[in-house]
């Protein structure tokens, strides 16, 4: 974007972390590559369960009795607790042992290598109407027991959210994308030289249909095509639904998202493909969700959510289907496009 920038690029949390950032000199690069490398370990550290001494390892092991918890946990679940609301219930922090259950049971670089046991056919505890109970002022938790948690679906958005507020506000960064495997938010581009989002492809791996063009915002993208695994009960992915508990089935394969705030974008992202595009474009407009959707069916038609002003200003190049406003209930209508 900027002769006065760093580019650079690691592995963490099973995905890719890519930043783009202003900086004046060698040593502020190193500086800022160093904290957004240290930041992401921090969180894969504390939150994934695939670490058994991680926070959040230890606060499954204490289902039952009230768990003192770090002030970045205490912000994740009070974040979950009020989407699983906004969702009603779709969005859901409780489905670790639905995923054991359909054969995540390791990072999905192990996974992918190999097929995974699934035990699809086994009873399953609903979750709890009231998942959990927060003390702020303690900061401790207490799961119902037999329960765990599960945070992926909001976690990674979340770390991105707070690395960029770090770089604004302590390290006065200008200009910066910081994108961890979709979720991404962007600030500082000038109106004439807006940052250039990629929309994947959900069907011709390695391609764009089309772009998203920010000045500053955020995006997600959520999909039940990218991440798969064999199991001895068919082909799995990561998106549970919690009506059933198992990986969903609706006429919803991906969605991107566009809006001011990357959380919100990914847990919209992933609520419109477990709900599909009736029940989810509903429920996005009576919350009057503060994001925008472009929502790719099974039958290849591409649905979008948001001011006709859009088209063509934030999102560029998409073959639109259908135009879906959001004070106007979603009908399902055949054959109109939008070049």
């Amino acid at each position: 974007m900027d002769d006065n920038a760093v580019t650079f690029q690691f592995k963490a949390m099973n995905t890719t972390v890519a930043c783009t950032l202003s900086c004046s000199s060698e040593a502020e690069a190193e500086l800022l590559e160093g904290e957004a490398q240290s930041w992401f370990d921090y969180v894969e550290d504390r939150f994934s369960r695939f670490v058994p001494d991680s926070e959040l390892s230890r606060l499954n092991r204490h289902a039952g009795s009230s768990f003192l918890v770090s002030a970045a946990m205490l912000e994740v679940l009070q974040l979950s607790d009020l989407y699983r609301e906004l969702t009603d219930g779709t969005f859901d922090p409780f489905v670790r042992e639905a995923l054991l259950r359909s054969g995540y049971s390791r990072s999905f670089e192990e996974l992918a290598a190999g097929a995974a046991a699934s035990h699809a056919g086994e009873a399953l505890n609903r979750t709890p109407r009231l998942p959990f109970k927060l003390d702020a002022a303690m900061r401790s938790v207490l799961l119902p027991a037999g329960s765990s948690l599960d945070l992926g679906g909001i976690v990674k958005s979340w770390a991105v959210k707070r690395l960029a507020d770090w770089f604004r506000t302590k390290r006065q960064t200008a200009f910066g994308l910081i994108n961890a495997g979709g979720d991404l938010t962007a600030w500082g581009a000038p109106e004439a030289a807006p940052w250039r989002i990629g929309i994947e492809h959900p069907w011709e791996s390695r391609s764009e249909l089309g772009r998203i063009w920010l000045t500053a915002g955020a995006s997600a993208t959520s999909s039940t095509l990218g991440r798969l695994w064999q199991t001895n009960a068919g082909t799995m992915h990561h998106l549970i639904d919690p009506a059933t508990m198992a990986p969903s089935s609706s006429d919803i394969v991906q969605c991107t998202t566009a809006g001011s705030d990357p959380v919100a974008c990914e847990i919209w992202a992933k609520t419109l493909c477990i709900l599909g595009s009736e029940a989810g474009l509903s429920l996005l407009s009576r919350r009057a969700a503060p994001v925008e959707a472009l929502l790719f069916s099974r039958d290849r038609r591409l649905i979008f959510y948001g001011s006709p002003s859009s088209i063509h200003s934030t999102w560029r190049n998409v073959p639109i289907d259908q135009l879906v406003e959001p004070s106007v209930p979603y009908r399902r209508k055949e054959g109109e496009r939008l070049d």
